[in-house]
């Protein structure tokens, strides 16, 4: 049996540090590791440890090639694309990165300067989303190297349907009301503008039946901002701010709530490279309303996992929270068939191992 193929994976972004770059890398690295030999370059810190991360880094995978025949590379975001064109010039290994959105989008003229110009000089970039790959593309680099995989989700992560029962038991508690006969909005995630929560309690949460509340989980600069519209709005027994929450508090909000909303907004700089929060949401049979914008077009399959619906179109958002009517079973088994990890792995396989992965899969 011919040994397996190798790939070297450099992230910047990987557990125990949470988040979803965090979350992608992990799922991404652990499926090659199941099929491949993976050399793991990460970092499970802080952005404020990249200085000492990059040269050791660059210094690890430039052993990984050392007596062997060139071993292909893949940065996990576009940020470390500098880190790869040294390494495609020092080896002349094939290097290629998956891009997000904000780490082609950064509002920073020097970063707008280095990166875009970085990523076009590499043999392939993986876009998460088509808004990603228009953005990337829109900075200059060839549409030729771009292709789109979205993000995966784990069908088994969070999936619980136990925990609905008492979940809602727990909410009222940490909420100081009962909840047993409301219904659920739920919204998770960094709380920053184009999240649009804030628009949402100002604008939508008034004109919804009384039945409905929204719980936001979730800390960041807009807090003060969302705080401030709950008590403008007079909504303080209707929108419970619960913070920042564990991973375990999070899927019980996932699996007891009735709704998930996403009501982004627009901001220049600042786009949402794909959502993976409803998909996240979806495999729990959850339904999704989001803004029919950016990378949440390729996050939300319209009307099969949620409903996509005008930005900032309040009417709009009425509607399809009071009519959505979406059986979370076929919502979650569409999500796992669409974004299920083993999936997304194989298209994965196919451009960052074309040739090895092939020849690999006939042999086994």
């Amino acid at each position: 049996m011919r040994k397996r193929p190798e790939i070297v994976f450099i992230t910047r972004n990987y557990p125990p540090q949470t988040g979803g770059l965090e979350v992608y890398s992990y799922h991404l690295i652990k499926c090659f590791d199941a099929h491949h030999t993976v050399r793991k370059i990460a970092l499970g810190r802080s952005r404020y440890h990249l200085l000492w991360f990059l040269p050791l880094a660059l210094a690890y995978a430039l052993s990984v090639q050392v007596g062997r025949r060139r071993v292909p590379v893949h940065l996990c975001d576009g940020l470390l694309s500098p880190l790869g064109v040294v390494l495609k010039a020092l080896t002349g290994t094939r290097v290629s990165a998956t891009v997000h959105g904000l780490d082609v989008t950064y509002p920073n003229r020097f970063y707008q300067r280095v990166i875009p110009h970085c990523l076009a000089r590499l043999d392939q970039l993986v876009c998460v989303s088509r808004a990603t790959r228009t953005a990337t593309c829109h900075r200059g680099v060839s549409e030729k190297i771009c292709a789109v995989i979205p993000n995966g989700v784990d069908p088994n992560a969070i999936y619980n349907p136990v925990a609905a029962a008492s979940g809602r038991e727990s909410l009222s508690r940490q909420t100081g009301g009962s909840l047993q006969s409301r219904r659920i909005l739920l919204s998770v995630g960094r709380l920053v503008r184009r999240k649009g929560v804030a628009w949402f309690i100002k604008n939508v949460m008034p004109t919804l039946d009384l039945s409905w509340v929204y719980i936001v989980a979730g800390d960041g600069p807009e807090a003060h901002r969302i705080r401030s519209a709950v008590q403008e709005s007079g909504l303080t027994g209707r929108v419970f701010l619960l913070g920042r929450v564990s991973d375990e508090e999070r899927d019980l909000l996932l699996n007891t709530a009735d709704l998930f909303v996403m009501p982004n907004l627009q901001v220049e700089g600042d786009m949402e490279g794909f959502g993976i929060a409803a998909i996240e949401a979806g495999s729990c049979g959850l339904p999704v309303v989001a803004s029919d914008l950016e990378g949440l077009k390729d996050a939300v399959m319209n009307g099969i996992t949620g409903y996509l619906v005008e930005a900032e179109n309040r009417e709009a958002f009425r509607r399809a929270v009071e009519d959505v009517d979406l059986e979370r079973a076929r919502v979650r088994g569409a999500v796992i068939e669409h974004y299920g990890w083993e999936k997304i792995f194989r298209r994965y396989q196919e451009i960052l191992l074309p040739q090895r992965s092939v020849s690999h899969d006939k042999e086994a």
